[in-house]
């Protein structure tokens, strides 16, 4: 049976990617956490458009850009980190949505 020090993991690069998920995640406000533990999701930096992180998020269901909860985590996300590049899917399609954060905080501005 192979074990996780077989498989090429490097255990010192999880563990910086946890980290960096708990950070991410410990900023954040209540209901967005709530929200994020209903899906599958994960940060990845330097991935996105212009370098800057790229956080990947995958929904059972459908998703409006306009949905609340996604609006208050790209605010908080852009204002703790900076911009991000989101790429969102949802269960309707296989291809995701990408938005920057800066365009999702625009829109929950000019509601």
């Amino acid at each position: 049976m192979a074990t996780p020090a077989d498989s090429g993991y490097c255990w010192r690069d999880v563990l910086a990617q946890h980290y960096r998920l708990s950070r991410f995640k410990e900023r954040l406000p209540a209901a967005v956490k709530t929200w994020l533990n209903a899906c599958e999701w994960t940060l990845i930096a330097e991935a996105g458009q212009a370098q800057v992180p790229l956080l990947v998020l995958r929904f059972p269901e459908r998703i409006r850009l306009r949905h609340p909860v996604l609006l208050q985590l790209a605010e908080s996300a852009h204002t703790n980190w900076g911009p991000i590049d989101l790429s969102i899917f949802s269960a309707e399609t296989k291809e995701p949505v990408r938005v920057l954060s800066q365009t999702l905080v625009d829109i929950n501005r000019h509601q």
